[in-house]
C-alpha cells in the first residue's frame, strides 16, 4: 500500500507538511514501513519564527524498519476498510489524499481514522528514530500511611501499553491507550502553578513527561473520577 498525504491549503507554513508512505507485509507476518515527512514552504519564515512556533531547524523525518505482527493485524484491518473513490478536484481546505492499493488509486471516502493510523505510524517511526522516548505517564497518590506510584508507557514502535504500579507490571490492551489519554488529556493543565519537584504532601499528582509535577484540584484541574477509574 502506498498512502500520499498532504496538508490543505488553508495550513501555513511551518504547520504545513506531507507524508508518503510505503507499507509491504512480509513473509514472517510483520510489516515494512517506508515512512517520509516532510515540512513545506518553510523557507520564506526566519528561523526564529519557526522555533516561537515549537519546532526545530529540520523536523523533517525518513525511516525505513520493521513493524511487528501486531502492527501487522492493524495494518491488515486497515486494507480491509479502504475504500477509494475518484475526486476530479479539492476545494479550499480540503487534504490532499493520493492511496495506491490492489493496483488501484484513489482518494479514501473515509479519512479520520486513516489520519489516526498516519500519526501512529509517525510516532512510530519518531520512536525508532529516538526523535521521541516512549509514552510515560506518571501518577503519584499519597496520603498519611501510604504512597502509590503508577507508571503508564506506551511504544508506538512496539504497539504496547502497560502499567506498572510500585515495581509490578501489567498489560492493557492497546486500544484502551486512546481512552486513557483522552481522559488525562481532558483537564487543564496550568503549567505556571505546577512544580519541578517530586511531591511528598498527601494529594493526587501527575506528570506527563515535561518535568512538571500537576497536582489535581490546583495546577491540575479535571473531575477526580476521570483520573482516580485507573487507579486500582
Amino acid at each position: 500500500m502506498h498512502i500520499q498525504f498532504q496538508t490543505s491549503d488553508l495550513v501555513p507554513p511551518p504547520y504545513a507538511y506531507a507524508v508518503e508512505i510505503h507499507l509491504e507485509k512480509k513473509e514472517n507476518g510483520e510489516q515494512h514501513l517506508e515512512f517520509e515527512l516532510s515540512y513545506l514552504d518553510r523557507d520564506g519564515l526566519a528561523l526564529d519564527e519557526i522555533l516561537d512556533e515549537g519546532f526545530s531547524e529540520d523536523d523533517d523525518l525518513k525511516w525505513s524498519g520493521d513493524l511487528n505482527e501486531d502492527w501487522s493485524e492493524y495494518i491488515e484491518s486497515i486494507k480491509s476498510d479502504l475504500h477509494l473513490i475518484k475526486k476530479s478536484e479539492l476545494r479550499s481546505g480540503d487534504n490532499f489524499w493520493q492511496i495506491t492499493h490492489n493496483k488501484r488509486t484513489g482518494y479514501p471516502d473515509e479519512t479520520e481514522h486513516l489520519s489516526i493510523f498516519i500519526q501512529e505510524l509517525q510516532q512510530a517511526a519518531f520512536e525508532a528514530e529516538e526523535r521521541e522516548a516512549p509514552l510515560l505517564i506518571r501518577i503519584l497518590r499519597i496520603s498519611n500511611d501510604e504512597r502509590k506510584d503508577y507508571s503508564f508507557e506506551a511504544s508506538f514502535k512496539e504497539r504496547t501499553y502497560s502499567e506498572t504500579l510500585n515495581g509490578e507490571k501489567k498489560s492493557h490492551p492497546w486500544d484502551d491507550l486512546n481512552v486513557f489519554l483522552k481522559d488525562v488529556f481532558s483537564g487543564d493543565f496550568r503549567p505556571e502553578q505546577a512544580s519541578k519537584k517530586a511531591p511528598r504532601k498527601s494529594g493526587l499528582f501527575l506528570s506527563i513527561g515535561d518535568e512538571l509535577w500537576y497536582e489535581l484540584g490546583k495546577s491540575y484541574l479535571i473531575q477526580p473520577s476521570k483520573i482516580q477509574q485507573y487507579l486500582t
